[in-house]
């Protein structure tokens, strides 16, 4: 019993330190929310439990039944979001979470007279939980599996080798006590150890997906002495209020109350800032790349500027220069064109003229192709002669950024970047397409965001402003991308 209540103590601690270090350390990871998520309920889970052994109060193990049929959809949700399989998957899950929560109902269901409390951590309780486990986790097993198969880098397969050891423990264990409870006596009950090995091994996924960015040793260290604080706030309450339903409800309510207020504020703080770095970037890139495209012309006005200066100051005549002249007024509606076309940049709103795509395409791989240098090949395969509806500017930024962000990919390694056109009757096609690094699934499918990059910095404007002209044009953007096997975009238009 005193062993028991100790691993629960120490999954308690665990979990609640996760969960706040997932809330205000997770920075942009996608699996900062759904570990949050899930060591929060954990955490409620074994407090629980810890609760119902104390008092021997019944309906704390209504609760703590209830809390345990939500961390089955909460792991299918962090193991999809693993694999980047989230979207793709959201049948399944949103299946998962409407049976396990219709269990959880059940086992509440005896707080309002409405049911019967024999129904919550029964053998029919545990029957329910065990055939909605095994199909769920069958499934994300085959996911991981296969996610290791196709991972091309030996990173991305240890991290996942990882993960299916925190799965296999965090369902296996708890799955012992369920076998247990639904007659098969002779089943050890592993429940307590295996979430507090899995508590360690999600810890040290976490780390190794960088999803703690800047945690330090110490800040491990701080977090778990959080958790031990609530739960010892926790264990004051039970000893304080004894058996006395009320103060024990009072007492848990408040610190889970202080408890979720602080991670709220934490993480709205976060999210705001998060929003507001995501706006700010948006607009230096959008900003840099006007810069780019206003310095040519404003040199041109300044070089001819100089030169009919000089010659005013030889006795010379404007007549003779009316070249230059020429050229001053030409630079000027030059910029009052990229002044026009950044207006619409912010919108996304297409201006349809009848545009040659192919030889628009070998205009922006040439020139790509003179900043790229030697180690990179950048290359066009489209056809001599297409003509599409298109509004030139806006697609001519897209495939820039788009060629721009596949050359910054592969940096200083050798490589080849390679944009083709391709047509049907019914649609035409430019790819985008590189052999660099390319992406792991959770950065694939959080690419697909608003405001989200693939750099760090740059002139790039996103692949949310790509996405936003495609589909201004009538189009879909997709994004196909492999640790190991380089990155592919794909616009379809309509023709």
């Amino acid at each position: 019993m005193q062993s028991q209540l100790a691993l629960n103590l120490a999954g308690c601690a665990a979990f609640l330190g996760l969960a706040a270090l997932a809330v205000t350390r997770g920075k942009k990871s996608p699996l900062a929310f759904p570990t949050a998520l899930l060591c929060v309920d954990l955490f409620a889970y074994t407090s629980l439990e810890v609760l119902g052994n104390l008092t021997a109060e019944p309906r704390w193990e209504w609760i703590e039944s209830a809390a345990a049929a939500f961390a089955g959809p909460l792991l299918f949700h962090l193991s999809l979001t693993f694999v980047g399989a989230r979207r793709a998957q959201r049948a399944a899950l949103g299946l998962s979470y409407l049976y396990f929560g219709g269990v959880a109902l059940a086992c509440v269901a005896p707080l309002s007279g409405a049911a019967s409390p024999e129904f919550p951590g029964s053998d029919r309780w545990a029957l329910l939980m065990l055939g909605g486990i095994a199909p769920t986790f069958l499934l994300a097993g085959t996911l991981l599996v296969r996610h290791y198969r196709q991972s091309g880098s030996a990173e991305e397969r240890a991290r996942t080798l990882l993960f299916i050891a925190t799965l296999a423990i965090g369902v296996g264990g708890p799955a012992t006590d369920l076998a247990a409870i639904a007659g098969m006596r002779s089943v050890p009950p592993l429940a307590a150890i295996g979430l507090l090995i899995s508590a360690v091994l999600l810890t040290a996924l976490a780390l190794r997906i960088k999803m703690l960015q800047g945690t330090l040793p110490l800040l491990l260290t701080t977090a778990v002495l959080i958790g031990l604080v609530g739960v010892a706030a926790q264990l004051l309450v039970f000893r304080w209020a004894g058996t006395q339903t009320a103060l024990l409800v009072l007492g848990t309510v408040t610190i889970t109350l202080v408890l979720l207020g602080a991670a709220r504020l934490v993480w709205t703080a976060w999210a705001e800032h998060r929003e507001r770095t995501a706006q700010l970037t948006t607009l230096g890139r959008l900003g840099a790349q006007m810069a780019h495209d206003i310095r040519n012309p404003l040199a041109a006005i300044h070089g001819a500027a100089q030169y009919l200066d000089e010659e005013r100051r030889r006795g010379g005549r404007l007549e003779d220069h009316a070249e230059m002249i020429a050229l001053v007024l030409e630079q000027t509606v030059r910029l009052e064109q990229v002044v026009r076309d950044y207006r619409r940049l912010g919108r996304a709103e297409p201006e349809l003229t009848e545009v040659d795509a192919g030889a628009l395409a070998r205009e922006v791989v040439e020139r790509a192709s003179i900043s790229a240098g030697d180690a990179v090949a950048v290359r066009a395969e489209v056809p001599e002669a297409l003509t599409l509806p298109l509004d030139r500017e806006l697609i001519q930024t897209v495939l820039e950024n788009l060629v721009r962000n596949a050359v910054e990919a592969l940096g200083s390694e050798a490589g080849e970047v390679v944009v083709s056109l391709t047509a049907t009757p019914q649609r035409a096609t430019f790819t985008v397409r590189d052999d660099g690094p390319g992406m792991d699934p959770r950065t694939r499918e959080q690419a697909e965001d608003a405001f989200f990059t693939t750099k760090a910095r740059g002139s790039g404007l996103g692949l949310a402003f790509v996405r936003r002209v495609v589909e201004a044009h009538g189009g879909e953007m997709r994004l196909e991308s492999a640790l190991g096997r380089g990155t592919t975009v794909t616009l379809k238009l309509p023709r």
